[in-house]
């Protein structure tokens, strides 16, 4: 597992489909070690604090695997980072990385929080409404990271798993239990307290309909 690419960005505006509205989804890809804060790597910033950035959101990752698939269905070229990350990665799948794995990059520990969820944002940087749907249906989502320990992380760097708590977790099976209309009661209690899940995929899981 390595970083290919470390993305950086801020908010701008930018004009789609006869709107105007603020987004940091053009990153940019940067050279040398970034810093990286419990909120975030420096000089990045988010558009929309409700929905983007904060601890439990401070480093969104993608996989480059994904970038043929990608530039096949949508037919444009896709440079990095095409999906808006602050880290592109090569080896960590959605299949094989789990909540709670934490990692050693560079100078810096960081922990697997959540998948990421597609938005009308990613949509519309590539003109293309079906990409939500795509995303769900191919578990293609990528994930965030929360930050234990500050330090600097830079293209190139080997990512080494330090534990993996909770091996039947995978992003990809996340994806489908949010969508789930019913857990199980043990299921649905056990994310609801787990405290490697991000607070507000907790909260999802404690509105959801117990199982009979």
């Amino acid at each position: 597992m390595q970083i290919v690419s470390v993305n950086i960005g801020r908010p701008q505006l930018v004009a789609r489909g006869g709107r105007t509205y603020s987004t940091s989804i053009n990153r940019h890809p940067v050279t040398g070690p970034v810093h990286v804060t419990l909120e975030g790597f420096e000089n990045d910033r988010v558009s929309d604090r409700s929905v983007h950035g904060g601890p439990d959101k401070a480093i969104c990752c993608y996989s480059h695997e994904h970038y043929p698939f990608w530039q096949e269905r949508l037919r444009h070229e896709m440079p990095v980072p095409s999906f808006g990350e602050n880290l592109t990665t090569d080896g960590m799948l959605e299949t094989d990385i789990c909540i709670g794995d934490t990692y050693r990059i560079g100078s810096a520990t960081v922990q697997v929080s959540q998948p990421r969820q597609p938005c009308a944002k990613l949509a519309g940087k590539h003109e293309e409404p079906r990409m939500i749907p795509w995303v769900w249906e191919e578990g293609f989502s990528g994930f965030y990271f929360r930050v234990l320990d500050t330090g600097a992380i830079g293209a190139g760097d080997a990512v080494e798993l330090v534990s993996r708590p909770h091996p039947d977790l995978s992003i990809v099976r996340m994806l489908r239990l949010k969508r789930d209309v019913q857990l199980s009661d043990d299921l649905r209690e056990r994310l609801v307290n787990l405290p490697e899940l991000a607070a507000s995929w907790r909260d999802a899981f404690r509105g959801k309909v117990m199982g009979e």
